[in-house]
């Protein structure tokens, strides 16, 4: 009976290390990947550091050699870019979007994931009254300048680029809109943390969009419908602001996705802002989400 114990210690001792252990891949973002994932890394000069990048090639990729793809660039990548790179895939098999590259771009650990999304006018951590500001102009200019040239020199790209962002991604990809608003053709801003710092990205919004009224670009936003009191009043916030500035040459769309939570918004809300931005005719019909007012 004695052995017997020991063994069945022994067992959960080492399922216990297994889960750990899978665990920490998904927190620290370095889960294990399906081998058509390429995973590659590029020395950024204006980082100072390697940041590793992940590739979702379409189906056709390697027996159509004269063919050219848009690209998605999803923020938190090794999390969200293979969801994106799913619904992507299924919704170009069905034919209802073009086949796409998607580009994961994995954070350093959570405090680069900080500096990385947090716009340079907001603290990294509004909690700690010493924390530095965001650094969010570095790591678009990294976009900007090194990643997505590297992209288009080694892939078959086109020049249609969107870049999709979850929580203080989805706060990045607001600024990135009005820092760069024409790097990217769409930009999906799924959950964003337009909270923070008293809804400071939605003053920088409305400043950039009254200061912009040709501005032309695409632009979809989306919430959980069980997501706390605070995202929803940033975003209300951030839906009047655009309501009341948005150009007629600014194609947007925001969406309370019902029945969702901060943590799985965005994957039920990407297959919606995929169709929708692929297809200026498409108009979704409301029912397991609605369009805030």
């Amino acid at each position: 009976m004695k052995k017997m114990t020991f063994v069945v210690l022994l067992l959960t001792v080492a399922l216990t290390a297994v889960i750990t252990w899978f665990a920490s891949l998904y927190m620290f973002e370095r889960p294990v990947f399906d081998e058509s994932v390429e995973q590659k890394a590029i020395s950024s000069q204006l980082l100072g550091e390697e940041r590793k990048y992940l590739i979702h090639l379409p189906k056709s990729y390697e027996r159509a050699p004269n063919r050219h793809y848009p690209v998605i660039y999803v923020l938190d990548g090794s999390s969200q870019d293979i969801h994106t790179a799913a619904s992507a895939a299924l919704m170009a098999r069905i034919g209802v979007i073009p086949e796409v590259i998607v580009v994961g771009i994995p954070n350093i650990d959570g405090k680069g994931r900080q500096r990385d999304y947090t716009p340079p006018m907001m603290l990294q951590d509004i909690d700690d009254k010493d924390s530095p500001t965001g650094r969010a102009d570095k790591f678009l200019a990294f976009m900007n300048q090194e990643l997505i040239p590297e992209i288009d020199k080694s892939y078959r790209t086109t020049s249609s680029r969107a870049l999709a962002g979850n929580s203080r991604g989805g706060l990045f990809v607001i600024y990135a809109f009005t820092a760069e608003p024409t790097l990217f053709e769409t930009y999906y801003a799924h959950s964003p943390a337009m909270w923070r710092d008293n809804e400071e990205m939605v003053k920088q919004l409305d400043h950039f969009l009254k200061a912009n009224p040709s501005v032309k670009s695409t632009l979809f936003l989306s919430l959980g419908s069980e997501e706390n009191d605070k995202m929803k009043g940033a975003f209300q916030s951030t839906i009047t602001t655009l309501q009341n500035h948005a150009p007629v040459t600014l194609r947007w769309r925001s969406q309370f996705t019902i029945g969702a939570r901060h943590g799985n918004n965005a994957e039920l809300a990407t297959p919606i802002a995929l169709r929708w931005a692929f297809d200026s005719k498409w108009e979704p019909e409301e029912t397991a989400y609605r369009f805030a007012p």
